[in-house]
């Protein structure tokens, strides 16, 4: 980002601390795409999204304060958003299944073949299939893989433990290497 921009994003946070609509409304349009695309990855739906899109912009708002201008803001706000998104999840029902564990020895896992066809896809082709994941697979991959979470992170946000959540990413790794080696029959 040019320095510039970065100038304004910083005037925009102090005025948005002060208070100013106007500073929020210009916070809120320039970072919408990205972190409504942050919010589809763990959504169930569009409307899901508006509602943790909605959580999380209340949240980065209500905590401005908390931002104490060192390191990136999209990065701090990034991290509230996901946070949201967990927060939305748990309120309403996610709920993580540890009886499965034992199988993750006896997964097949699939040819590292899928990685010539994932250089092949566009983003869009990909985030369509990490949304058909079911929620506790989609949500533990993209805190480990999109957002960098080590699986004590996960484990602790979540409350699960650890070798649940890197069940939920292998899992997660393997349907997703298999779908995308279907798309492109290799």
């Amino acid at each position: 980002m040019n320095e510039r921009l970065n100038a304004r994003i910083a005037r925009w946070v102090d005025d948005a601390r002060e208070g100013s609509p106007r500073a929020q409304h210009k916070l809120f349009k320039h970072y919408y795409g990205l972190m409504y695309s942050v919010c589809m990855r763990y959504a169930d739906s569009t409307d899901e999204a508006d509602d943790m899109l909605n959580e999380g912009f209340l949240k980065v708002f209500s905590n401005l304060d908390k931002y104490e201008n060192t390191g990136s803001f999209e990065a701090w706000m990034r991290r509230v958003v996901v946070n949201a998104a967990l927060d939305y999840r748990r309120k309403y029902g996610m709920k993580f299944e540890t009886s499965e564990l034992e199988q993750i020895s006896n997964t097949t896992f699939v040819s590292t073949g899928a990685n010539d066809a994932i250089a092949r896809m566009s983003a869009d082709e990909l985030v369509a299939l990490v949304q058909q994941l079911p929620p506790n697979m989609r949500t533990v991959f993209n805190m480990y893989v999109m957002e960098g979470y080590s699986h004590a992170e996960i484990a602790q946000s979540l409350g699960i433990t650890e070798s649940t959540s890197a069940w939920h990413l292998n899992h997660a790794r393997n349907r997703l290497k298999k779908e995308i080696s279907k798309m492109y029959n290799e």
